[in-house]
């Protein structure tokens, strides 16, 4: 029996002798291999990191757009002017400037303001300290029947327009 506790002690031994001689490049290669694992689990941690934060902001203008489309909306207000009827001198001028008459006659407020904005811009009749304001020539005093030398805005125009506009007569 002695003799068997004895190779076992030898053998312990020797793979205590083999081990601490073999060690070194053991522990070499796995250092290497733990540092490697590390690595790549560090890798993979900062490329989650950057998933997550890439999937919030996706999430976010999801939540975003789905808010913006789920809002009613509001139609837009249309207003459908009425041609109406125009002095014989509107409407030389109208045709001058190029405005083709509407299909039940006659011409919008919107067509006419456009005309004489448009009039006022080719002959360069605004001034040039204050390109909103204009001053009306020959062609304009006539027709609106204006005031020498007076300024006129652009926001003039609609209620100018109201002097060549026929009116219709009232039924009672």
């Amino acid at each position: 029996m002695s003799t068997q506790s004895e190779s076992v002690v030898n053998t312990s031994a020797t793979s205590v002798e083999v081990t601490t001689s073999a060690e070194p490049s053991l522990t070499s290669t796995v250092t290497e291999t733990l540092s490697e694992l590390l690595a790549t689990v560090d890798q993979q941690q900062r490329a989650f990191r950057d998933l997550h934060r890439q999937l919030k902001k996706l999430e976010k203008e999801v939540i975003r757009e789905h808010k913006r489309l789920s809002k009613v909306q509001k139609p837009k207000r249309k207003v459908v002017q009425k041609p109406v009827k125009v002095m014989k001198s509107m409407q030389r001028f109208l045709k001058k400037m190029g405005e083709a008459e509407h299909a039940d006659g006659g011409w919008t407020r919107q067509v006419m303001m456009r005309a004489v904005a448009a009039y006022v811009k080719q002959k360069d009749l605004q001034i040039a300290d204050n390109r909103k304001n204009w001053k009306p020539d020959s062609t304009l005093e006539k027709l609106f029947t204006l005031e020498k030398g007076k300024l006129y805005s652009f926001m003039n125009i609609n209620g100018l327009i109201s002097r060549v506009v026929i009116k219709k007569p009232v039924s009672a």
